[in-house]
């Protein structure tokens, strides 16, 4: 979240902080508030609808094989150019942002309300690509806010990261942990390092989108799991 501590930008003082972590609280209590009020849940299985349960241990494997060449490249890059390899300044501060906005208070959106809503009476593929759609237009506002280039990014990159956090919502038992463990591990680990080298973001991305392309291709030929 640009403007708050959450990229290392203000005074630390405790308001600011409490600001910024009100906000993405208030983000992730939006879908409990709907599931209560629309679907007329109670807020501890409002929770549990959302995702917010033990997770199967085929979508966290899948999540980390996902984040794994993610992981390696910024390490790799450094050793094969001869550049320094660097955190950014504050960076607790922006992994912590990348959690609770990109991880648990979007993916609880996005992925347990959305997406599961989409779901009932739909293929995957389908609700996939419905939420998808949903998703990467949830990015728009960034082309106003952060600028062409990064929002036209943004909202490119959504699509893939759409279509395979809801396949690891599902193989996860329609729980939002691997997702929230793959948006973390992709959005955080280009915002934490230091390019060691100007071009370094883009093969980056480049890396996530055939890394996310090759786990769809791959789930298509499986038998597609049953919902709970």
């Amino acid at each position: 979240m640009l403007g708050t501590c959450f990229d290392g930008s203000c005074g630390f003082t405790p308001l600011e902080v409490a600001v910024s972590i009100a906000v993405p609280v208030a983000f992730f209590a939006l879908p409990v508030a709907l599931e209560c009020g629309l679907f007329r849940r109670r807020p501890l299985a409002a929770l549990r609808d959302l995702g917010l349960t033990r997770p199967r241990a085929g979508g966290v494997v899948l999540a980390g094989l996902f984040a794994l060449p993610l992981a390696a490249y910024f390490p790799a890059l450094a050793v094969a150019t001869g550049s320094p390899l660097a955190l950014q300044p504050h960076w607790p501060w922006l992994l912590l942002g990348v959690a609770l906005n990109n991880g648990l208070a979007e993916e609880t959106m996005m992925r347990g309300f959305v997406f599961r809503h989409l779901r009932e009476g739909r293929t995957f593929w389908r609700a996939a690509a419905l939420s998808t759609a949903y998703f990467a237009a949830y990015h728009v506002p960034l082309v106003f806010t952060q600028g062409p280039a990064i929002g036209t990014a943004a909202i490119v990159l959504a699509v893939p990261t759409g279509f395979v956090t809801a396949l690891l919502y599902e193989r996860g038992g329609n729980t939002v942990w691997a997702p929230v463990l793959m948006h973390v591990a992709n959005n955080g680990l280009v915002m934490l390092v230091v390019p060691p080298v100007p071009w370094a973001p883009l093969g980056y991305m480049a890396l996530s989108t055939l890394t996310g392309v090759a786990l769809l291709t791959a789930s298509k030929r499986a038998p597609e799991p049953a919902t709970t």
